[in-house]
Order: C-alpha cells, then sequence, then structure tokens
C-alpha cells in the first residue's frame, strides 16, 4: 500500500488540535472532510478508494446523518490518540478508521458472517437502502439482492428519514 504525504498526514493532525471534548460531532466530520478535500488525489487510490473516499470530496456535509453516526462525543478523545499515534504509512488503518467514523451503523446481523452491527449506504443505481457488515465487507441491498462493485453511494439524513430508519 502506498502511504500518504507526510504533509498530507501533518495536515490532519494539525486540524486535530483545533478538537476538544466540547467539539460537536458535526465539528469533526467538517475536519475530516475538508482535510479530504484540501488532498482529494491523495483519496482516489487504494487504500481509500475501496473506502470510496472520493465519494466524500463530493457529498454535501449538511446533508449527512452525522449525529446518527456510532461515533460518539466521548470518541474524540480516542480519535485523536489513534490520528496522533498513525504514522503516515499505515494507510489501510487510517482509511480503515475514518471510514468507521464517518459512517453510520444499523443494528443488523450480517447474512454472511453472522456478527452484528453492519454499515448503511443507498444504492447508485437504484436507489435501495444498502447493507455493508462491519467485519466481513458483505454488501447486500434491503430486497436481499446482491450489490455489485461501485453501487453504493453514503446516505444523507434526509434519506434515512423518509426511510424511517432514523
Amino acid at each position: 500500500m502506498p502511504s500518504l504525504p507526510v504533509y498530507v498526514w501533518r495536515e490532519l493532525q494539525l486540524a486535530m488540535t483545533l478538537l476538544d471534548e466540547n467539539s460537536s460531532l458535526r465539528e469533526v466530520f467538517v475536519v475530516v472532510l475538508s482535510w479530504i478535500r484540501g488532498d482529494y488525489k491523495c483519496f482516489t487510490v487504494e487504500p481509500f478508494s475501496t473506502y470510496r473516499f472520493d465519494e466524500f470530496s463530493h457529498i454535501d456535509e449538511n446533508l449527512m446523518p452525522v449525529e446518527f453516526s456510532s461515533f460518539l462525543l466521548s470518541d474524540i478523545a480516542h480519535l485523536k490518540k489513534v490520528i496522533f499515534g498513525c504514522q503516515a504509512n499505515e494507510t489501510e488503518a487510517i482509511a480503515r478508521f475514518l471510514r468507521d467514523t464517518l459512517t453510520v451503523d444499523v443494528d443488523r446481523k450480517c447474512p454472511r458472517c453472522l456478527s452484528d452491527g453492519m454499515r448503511i449506504f443507498i444504492g447508485r443505481y437504484n436507489g435501495l437502502l444498502a447493507f455493508q457488515c462491519n467485519v466481513c465487507g458483505h454488501s447486500t441491498y434491503s430486497d436481499s439482492s446482491k450489490v455489485g462493485s461501485g453501487e453504493l453511494e453514503f446516505v444523507n439524513e434526509k434519506k434515512l428519514r423518509e426511510l424511517n430508519m432514523i
């Protein structure tokens, strides 16, 4: 895996110093999203492309259901500890951790590995809700059909409300 340029990683670490235990989830999201947007080209390659970081640069942060993510205000200290503890060459761990921080979890059992907890997305072409396992990565649509490669998008708060998911 290629590493992030050290200066890019340092930019996130510097931005994280602006956050404290009184920061809102939205503020955390905006800091990370601004960092991704500022160095967009770094996130169009593996492992960040696997976790669809390039899509983060195009979303409207005001529509994202940040307050419903599994990330809690009490997790800010842990987030900062991880970010300050990682090195720029730990790209897989960085990508996975940030994706987990920025997506919404639902209480649903994976049909493949039977573990609890899946992330919620929406089908890019069919508009169906989709669920991706936190453990094995298996993805299925709400109608139990298989998800193809590149078919998922981040789901916004309005859509989750329309579908009574939040």
